[in-house]
């Protein structure tokens, strides 16, 4: 008898506590998807080479990575990159462009008649970006690098 008062209590404050779930507010730009914005200029920050930090062997502030209305460009060709060393032809010029404009897991780059697929090493978001890694291999697929950006 005791078992059936306890459970008709608590099957009585369960049912009890449903009946307000349709008084929250909600602010209506918290379910908008925004455009993941990566604008601006980069500076590396770090190197690693299959997760071993090779930033004291390169001068990793040497590069910047300058991106801007789809269009991006490269400041130096001493660090490899992907669009300096996996192409038939180098650039360090062109366009890009993201697998997903809200939830991007990969950039590409083109020169127009190329397409180099970068992956992204962590999530970004709609805005406020400062960190940007970038994962990719420069031809041997056992090897794989990630460059960290910083606004």
């Amino acid at each position: 008898m005791r078992n059936i008062l306890l459970i008709s209590i608590f099957s009585l404050a369960f049912f009890t506590a449903c009946d307000d779930a349709d008084s929250f507010d909600v602010r209506e730009d918290a379910l908008v998807n925004y455009i993941t914005d990566i604008n601006g200029e980069w500076s590396l920050f770090s190197i690693e080479r299959n997760g071993t930090d090779l930033s004291g062997v390169f001068n990793a502030s040497a590069m910047t990575l300058t991106i801007a209305d789809g269009a991006f460009s490269l400041n130096s060709s001493a660090l490899p990159f992907p669009t300096l060393k996996t192409t038939s032809t180098q650039f360090d010029t062109g366009s890009w462009s993201f697998d997903d404009d809200y939830k991007p897991t990969s950039i590409q780059f083109t020169n127009g008649s190329e397409i180099v697929p970068v992956n992204l090493s962590f999530p970004l978001y709609g805005s406020n970006n400062n960190s940007l890694g970038l994962e990719f291999s420069l031809g041997c697929g056992a090897t794989t690098y990630t460059y960290h950006f910083k606004k």
